[in-house]
């Protein structure tokens, strides 16, 4: 009896809670079904409503699913890179040249006429008065009054007229001298922007995308630009132009891995618009990198520690990698410019760039920039296009 009485207490203690948890699950759904019933009602009833829910809805879409995609594409990088400023250019369009200055002239002409090597005429007043040929008011510094004066004053200091004639003369000739030294100096300057690869600055960016099966291969474009950071000098021009046309050179050799890229380039005319612009570029790309664990510019190591140097990863992944030059002349821009359509476009792009980056000493600045760089990472086309949206598929 004891039994069944504690059985008949368990059940009636029991029974309250499954009811409750019952009931509030009950309750969570029919709230959940009237908010919708509501909803509906609603937007049937107001359709300008429910296009107005629709169009903020499908606006907030993209931002909201893309939080998560930027946040988690690319994390490490590497870069490599310096600048040397001008240095394109013949040797003979190089020379300086100085126009005569007007002081030098005015020295020279002050000399012919003040030494005393050369006769000086004192000047001579002639009064006013009637001559046999008539009466004459007027004098010339220049040439002589025959006419009978009635006196003669001899003066060996200059008159006013005569300085003032003189110093018109001068001003004339040092403005002439100006205007002349000006001219020049234009036509030197465009002479010194000419170069081997043609007239003003160009800055010119490629991005390509590549497949790496192995990313530890010896064949992989992450293990060959591992071993150009160990390599590469980046604190001479000759370095740094060995170093551009070699990693362009390294793309080509992978031209079957290529699955995306996007050239952009800029000529310009102002040497300084040109430098901030590859400037601008430059923090961009490397913007988007969390962290560079490989940074070598200029000579200098600025590279960022390791998070990750186990073996036990040799993953397939997405690598992306970034030429930006600052190139003197216009045929780089030319080959750049364009946009991508096919794999020979990039080819055609790369080829020009590891040509045109050897020229004389037409290359200026540039940046190689590459992700992923820590080898436990690993990037899907999803979180390439992420944050390089210009790529386009080849």
């Amino acid at each position: 009896m004891e039994d069944n009485d504690t059985d008949e207490n368990d059940t009636l203690v029991d029974t309250p809670a499954v009811e409750l948890i019952v009931d509030e699950t009950t309750t969570n759904n029919n709230a959940l079904a009237k908010l919708g019933n509501k909803l509906r009602q609603t937007f049937s009833t107001n359709p300008q409503a429910a296009a107005l829910f629709l169009s903020i809805f499908i606006f907030l879409l993209p931002i909201l699913t893309s939080f998560p995609q930027s946040a988690m594409a690319v994390q490490s990088g590497g870069r490599m890179g310096g600048s040397f400023g001008s240095g394109g250019g013949s040797s003979s369009s190089r020379q300086s040249y100085s126009a005569p200055s007007s002081s030098s002239y005015s020295r020279g002409y002050s000399r012919g006429y003040s030494t005393g090597s050369y006769y000086s005429r004192p000047n001579v007043i002639v009064s006013p008065s009637i001559s046999p040929w008539g009466y004459s008011p007027f004098y010339s510094p220049f040439t002589p009054f025959y006419a009978r004066p009635s006196g003669v004053v001899v003066s060996s200091g200059p008159s006013f007229f005569s300085l003032f004639l003189f110093a018109g003369f001068a001003l004339f000739v040092a403005s002439a001298l100006s205007s002349f030294g000006s001219s020049t100096s234009d036509t030197l300057s465009s002479i010194t922007n000419q170069s081997v690869l043609g007239s003003g600055v160009s800055v010119a960016e490629i991005s390509v995308a590549l497949e790496v099966p192995n990313r530890d291969s010896p064949n992989s474009i992450l293990s060959a630009l591992d071993r150009l950071s160990t390599t590469a000098r980046t604190d001479s021009r000759v370095g740094l132009q060995d170093l551009t046309s070699q990693v362009a050179i390294e793309l080509l050799r992978r031209k079957s891995s290529i699955v995306a890229a996007s050239t952009r380039a800029s000529h310009y005319r102002d040497e300084n618009k040109a430098e901030r612009e590859y400037n601008n570029i430059s923090i961009r790309e490397r913007g988007k990198f969390q962290r560079e664990t490989v940074s070598k510019y200029g000579g200098v190591d600025y590279s960022d520690t390791r998070q990750s140097t186990s073996s036990e990863y040799s993953k397939a992944t997405v690598a992306v990698v970034t030429i930006v030059v600052l190139i003197d002349g216009d045929s780089t821009s030319k080959a750049l410019s364009g946009k991508v359509n096919s794999i020979r476009d990039v080819e055609d792009a790369l080829s020009r760039l590891a040509a045109d980056a050897k020229a004389d000493n037409c290359l200026r600045g540039a940046e190689i920039l590459w992700t992923p760089e820590e080898r436990d990472e690993t990037l899907t086309m999803k979180d390439v296009f992420a944050d390089y949206s210009s790529l386009r598929s080849v």
